[in-house]
């Protein structure tokens, strides 16, 4: 466990909230990029984009433009904000000392744009399952709070003796009108203390992480995201001058997943005492075999930044590919399982009343 160890320190979870979303560092970025090819001086700069930019964004630039003025190196200066990821800040010390700097935040521009798009494909299959999910829950309660009752009603006045199913939902709609309060209450109650421990307990939230590699569906997926985000932050740090011990560092903690992390901190440890690197990222135990092969290409011919890119858009290819079957998958296999339970309770009230009728 001991990507666990610490781990306030190694994800700086207490201020994650407050970090710049890379939604707003894609716009950030890019303009900072443009000014700078321009010539446009760097507090000038900041003091540009501190105009156009929302609060946050506005406060953090001038927080920099104040901490360059004071003597710090740009860097230093973004860094002291405590507002910017590690991968950010070390892009741009590797930007600040190769003298790129307006290289290195288009780069993180069309970093941070993949990353926006990911995102959106990510929230595109889970929103449609949540709704159903929701609508599926809402007619389960509309059900048995408005709809069983008049079954009961009806099965008490002709004196109808119901099957055990059926009793068991009357029993459910009984207990659910007399304590909808309470159960309300406990279910918004789980949630949000489910929610809290997963983002800010380092321990549920890498039991979260372990088992999300251990459903067979989502760890096909899951895999493919790792692999995708590791690959693009691994080619831009390379191809900014990153050492590759650090960029696997760094890039590991982009992932943002502990058991990922801690698999990978072995992979550091066989680079340190010198093994080639695609062996060493095969000893962590996650990616495929075709992904350490692809890196093996890229180490021997000397290309490792341009086999990465191209590895990059292989698995984003193959990652949009699977997340378009997924919802295609979805939708009807949540929309069939909605029907079997909404049927279940039709059959469990209807049949008594046939049942009924047949014994007159």
């Amino acid at each position: 466990m001991e990507a666990i160890k610490n781990i306030d320190n190694k994800y700086n979870l207490k201020s994650t909230s407050q970090k710049i979303k890379s939604k707003e560092l894609k716009v950030l970025c890019k303009q900072m990029s443009i000014l700078l090819k321009s010539g446009c001086e760097i507090t000038r700069i900041l003091n540009i984009l501190q105009e156009e930019s929302n609060k946050k964004i506005k406060i953090a630039l001038k927080q920099v433009s104040i901490n360059i003025q004071n003597g710090n190196s740009i860097t230093d200066s973004f860094e002291k904000t405590n507002l910017f990821s590690n991968f950010f800040i070390n892009m741009l010390r590797a930007g600040e000392l190769s003298g790129n700097i307006d290289t290195i935040m288009n780069d993180l521009a069309t970093y941070y744009e993949s990353e926006e798009k990911l995102k959106s494909k990510i929230i595109s299959i889970s929103i449609y399952p949540i709704i159903l999910t929701i609508m599926s829950i809402i007619s389960g309660f509309f059900i048995l709070v408005f709809i069983i009752p008049n079954f009961e009603m009806i099965f008490v006045a002709n004196g109808i003796e119901p099957p055990i199913l059926t009793k068991l939902l009357i029993s459910l709609s009984r207990f659910i009108r007399s304590s909808y309060i309470y159960i309300f209450l406990l279910l918004l109650i789980s949630t949000l203390l489910i929610y809290y421990l997963i983002k800010y307990n380092p321990k549920v939230k890498y039991m979260n992480d372990k088992l999300k590699l251990k459903i067979p569906f989502v760890k096909n997926l899951m895999i493919l995201l790792i692999t995708t985000r590791f690959c693009r932050a691994l080619n831009i740090l390379i191809e900014s001058g990153i050492h590759i011990i650090d960029a696997i560092d760094i890039s590991s903690k982009v992932i943002d997943n502990y058991l990922v992390y801690e698999k990978l901190l072995i992979s550091r440890e066989y680079i340190r005492r010198g093994n080639h690197i695609s062996y060493s990222i095969s000893k962590a135990d996650i990616f495929s075999n075709t992904f350490v092969s692809m890196l093996k290409i890229g180490e021997e011919s000397g290309r490792l930044d341009d086999t990465l890119r191209v590895t990059n858009d292989f698995y984003s290819e193959e990652l949009n590919t699977k997340i378009d079957k997924a919802m295609k998958l979805a939708e009807p296999t949540i929309t069939v399982i909605i029907g079997l339970v909404i049927g279940l309770f039709i059959i469990a009230m209807v049949i008594p009343m046939f049942d009924a009728i047949n014994s007159i």
